[in-house]
């Protein structure tokens, strides 16, 4: 094969990759009319404005600062992602809301996978939601999964996320960065919840913006991605989210989320 043939075959090959990379969004809707939406990385907040994208998986956890949530998301109701493309079967994302102790309710919070898996999520809208949510590490039936590619997931407080997926009217060259529209559902305006004393404090991720006080909506539609139940994953020590995490076991290789 000529040299020329050569470079212009892995400048094609390197282009392909580039192009095809991995991606996940995590976007957030906050129609309580009070709070900050929180999206910890490493301990860090990485939400700038109302979404975030990664240039690759994303394992964080998310939840709404109402003035005394700590940074790993306690006195609050968290929720725990992993987006990850799936390597073998069983091995894709996973999320899922918890109200293990120190985590507690604190306002209602939803989240739903679209561009792939469509609609498929949990909601918790009460400090009971004992199907929803997990109050023991062995509550995994409350987890949902996708096997989807470049899957994202949106994440709603006050609102149900799986109501603001949009339908077949939505152009899919448009899944990969939903258009933010004016959601019809009358905000939220209930005061934020009183703290207990004895167990809130302030946390360290609060962040100095403020939500805009007009609520937004997501439109997305399937791309004919499929969703398949994978395996169930049991909670583990993670220090990267320094929090309780999951892992698969899969039936080829264990992957953790």
């Amino acid at each position: 094969m000529q040299p020329s043939l050569v470079l212009a075959f892995f400048i094609s090959f390197f282009f392909a990759v580039g192009t095809s990379a991995e991606s996940h969004t995590v976007q957030f809707v906050n129609q309580c009319g009070y709070g900050t939406p929180a999206l910890m990385y490493n301990g860090n907040n990485v939400l700038s404005g109302d979404q975030y994208t990664s240039s690759g998986p994303f394992s964080g956890i998310a939840y709404l600062q109402t003035g005394y949530c700590n940074t790993n998301g306690e006195n609050c109701t968290l929720t725990e992602m992993t987006l990850i493309n799936p390597t073998c079967a069983g091995c894709g994302s996973s999320a899922d809301i918890s109200l293990i102790s120190p985590h507690a309710y604190n306002v209602e919070t939803s989240f739903s996978y679209y561009n792939g898996c469509d609609g498929v999520g949990q909601t918790c809208a009460s400090p009971n939601c004992t199907q929803n949510a997990f109050f023991v590490p062995t509550d995994t039936f409350v987890q949902k999964e996708c096997q989807a590619n470049d899957v994202n997931l949106l994440i709603s407080f006050c609102v149900e996320a799986s109501g603001l997926i949009g339908g077949s009217n939505t152009s899919p060259t448009t899944a990969n960065a939903p258009t933010s529209t004016v959601a019809s559902a009358t905000p939220n305006t209930q005061p934020a919840p009183t703290p207990n004393s004895s167990t809130a404090s302030h946390s360290s991720a609060t962040t100095s913006s403020t939500v805009s006080s007009t609520p937004t909506a997501i439109s997305a539609v399937s791309t004919g991605k499929q969703c398949t139940a994978g395996s169930r994953r049991k909670r583990q020590a993670n220090p990267v989210l320094g929090g309780a995490r999951r892992r698969r076991h899969a039936k080829s290789s264990p992957h953790q989320a």
